[in-house]
């Protein structure tokens, strides 16, 4: 009898044990598991959240390097602007005559030498005027791909360039200083002279700083003509002219910087010469002969008065 009950007990007693072993391991898996469902959820909700703020940091990348980038100022408003009327009393006599600049003399002394402007002589002098855009190493700004991106506050597919079209423009046709294409000389050329000597700054659109897409586009608007924002853009439409084709007012595009193909624009006045603003300076006339112009020299482009634009008409060089 005693057999019996010791066998009973010590059978319950293992019953007992397995089932105290069992049952908090039953527990822990339950917990884990939760655990496991929770850590997931957790992860999808970081995954869609990180995702979120991706987009949320793109969208206000454009805001944040606005409010936080400054560029710098660059030229000698004095030295340029003189510059700039002396290479225009010498080689376009007949522009400089239309805003009244008179034509240079054996007597005059230039500011410098004209053949290191114009690329026809070996090397400048130590301190000199350098006629070239600023490189990669000398650029204070270190100039990238995002920052020209930031200019392009207006639309992208702008395809055609476009013009209001006046009786006023129309009745020029027949004028001796007007282009085949319209353009009115004396009207650019004032607007030109006003500009000269205005310091270079990325992304300005005064009189205390301009770059070059904004001050081709703002002679262009002293004819109500609208360009896009920038050069890329205003590469983009308009017609192919080759260089021995050029003519006054079309529009002539570099590259000179790695990080943008078409990175600088100037506007072709006759004679191998044009006008533009300086990255080094500022709105001044450099030479396409000359051997740093001619070979950065990507095309030109020329823009027909009287099409319409495929994209809102909104001008980014009108003052409100």
């Amino acid at each position: 009898m005693n057999r019996s009950i010791r066998s009973v007990l010590l059978r319950w007693s293992i019953l007992v044990f397995v089932l105290s072993l069992l049952v908090p391991a039953g527990e822990m898996a339950s917990v884990s598991a939760k655990s496991r469902r929770g850590s997931s959820s957790k992860a999808a909700v970081s995954r869609a959240s990180k995702s979120k703020s991706k987009a949320s940091a793109s969208a206000r990348r454009s805001s944040r390097r606005a409010s936080s980038r400054r560029y710098t100022v660059r030229g000698n408003p004095d030295v340029t602007r003189r510059v700039s009327i002396e290479l225009l009393s010498a080689k376009l006599p007949d522009l400089a005559a239309l805003v009244g600049v008179a034509p240079m003399v054996t007597d005059d002394t230039p500011a410098l030498s004209l053949d290191v402007v114009t690329g026809t002589s070996a090397s400048s002098a130590p301190g000199s005027y350098h006629d070239s855009e600023l490189d990669e190493t000398e650029d204070p700004d270190r100039l990238t791909a995002d920052d020209e991106e930031e200019l392009r506050d207006f639309p992208d597919e702008i395809n055609t360039f476009y013009k209001e079209f006046t009786s006023y423009m129309a009745a020029l046709n027949n004028e001796p200083n007007v282009t085949a294409n319209g353009i009115d000389k004396q009207v650019v050329m004032e607007s030109v002279m006003s500009w000269l000597g205005t310091r270079y700054l990325f992304g300005g659109m005064t009189r205390s700083g301009i770059d070059c897409s904004a001050f081709t586009g703002t002679v262009y608007r002293a004819l109500d003509f609208k360009l896009p924002r920038t050069a890329a853009m205003q590469y983009q439409v308009g017609s192919p002219v080759e260089r021995e084709h050029l003519q006054f007012g079309d529009l002539v595009f570099f590259n000179t910087r790695p990080a943008v193909y078409v990175s600088h624009v100037g506007m072709y006045l006759g004679n191998g010469m044009f006008v533009h603003a300086s990255s080094r300076n500022g709105v001044t006339v450099s030479s396409l002969d000359s051997d740093y112009y001619a070979s950065h020299l990507i095309g030109a482009r020329r823009y027909q008065f009287g099409s319409v634009a495929s994209a809102e008409e909104s001008d980014p060089f009108e003052r409100n």
